[in-house]
């Protein structure tokens, strides 16, 4: 993970101190897009591990990835990395997989501070998920990225917890729809690139998945036994290679 903490702005630093000050434990990250949370979330992992806690850095936003591959909640810890399989990257078309798999990932880690990332969707569906994802982790504290009048309407939404705003990143530049979907496509393919092929047997697909005929190029989401995600396949074939 490349070093952020040179040249941010002075209250980054200082939203940092007054975590650790505090000694809390679960850090939810909003703002709109391109004000630079990424590299919020990555200075305020750094700097948590340099004063000895334990870190974990939980990744919702499915499309533009901190962490791990699109179409998936991530997060990295000091046990490994660990994903909850959305299949979209789309948060409202995955939005109760996404919900789900935020909570069943932050249960997971004993890390010292989990520093969680979101999406830059906040108007709309995307205000009512950001609700959903604070009901759902329980943070301790909320950190508002820059400004904006749909950050401003999720601010006042939130009666607990606290909110913390600090200023946008000085680097952060607008990204197009493009360069977004450049960046996803690039994510997938490094995903894949040591992948291997898989044939599925006749009912290792669970019934909610089933479709006739199945399209080529589905994301499959791969668990174990006990419902543990274990990565994620792209449909080959109808005959059930993936």
């Amino acid at each position: 993970m490349p070093d952020v903490s040179l040249h941010v702005p002075p209250a980054w630093d200082a939203a940092a101190q007054y975590i650790r000050h505090h000694g809390l434990r679960r850090i939810l990250v909003v703002g709109e897009k391109d004000t630079g949370k990424s590299t919020f979330c990555r200075f305020l992992a750094q700097a948590a591990t340099r004063s000895g806690c334990g870190t974990a850095l939980l990744d919702t936003d499915v499309g533009q990835k901190l962490v791990g591959p699109p179409a998936c909640v991530s997060m990295d810890d000091a046990h490994g990395h660990f994903l909850a399989f959305v299949g979209s990257t789309n948060p409202v078309q995955g939005w109760s997989r996404l919900i789900e798999g935020a909570r069943r990932l932050a249960q997971r880690t004993d890390a010292d501070c989990l520093i969680v990332n979101t999406s830059g969707l906040l108007a709309g569906p995307g205000r009512r998920l950001k609700a959903a994802k604070i009901d759902a982790l329980r943070p301790d504290l909320l950190i508002a990225v820059g400004t904006g009048q749909s950050l401003e309407e999720i601010a006042q939404d939130v009666l607990d917890p606290p909110i913390l705003r600090v200023p946008s990143s000085p680097e952060a530049r607008h990204k197009t729809a493009g360069e977004r979907r450049t960046a996803r496509h690039k994510a997938l393919r490094q995903y894949f690139s040591h992948s291997g092929l898989l044939k599925l047997k006749s009912g290792m697909l669970t019934p909610s998945d089933v479709q006739a005929p199945l399209p080529a190029g589905l994301l499959l989401g791969l668990s174990d036994k006990a419902g543990q995600d274990l990565g994620f396949a792209l449909l080959h074939g109808s005959e059930g290679g993936a």
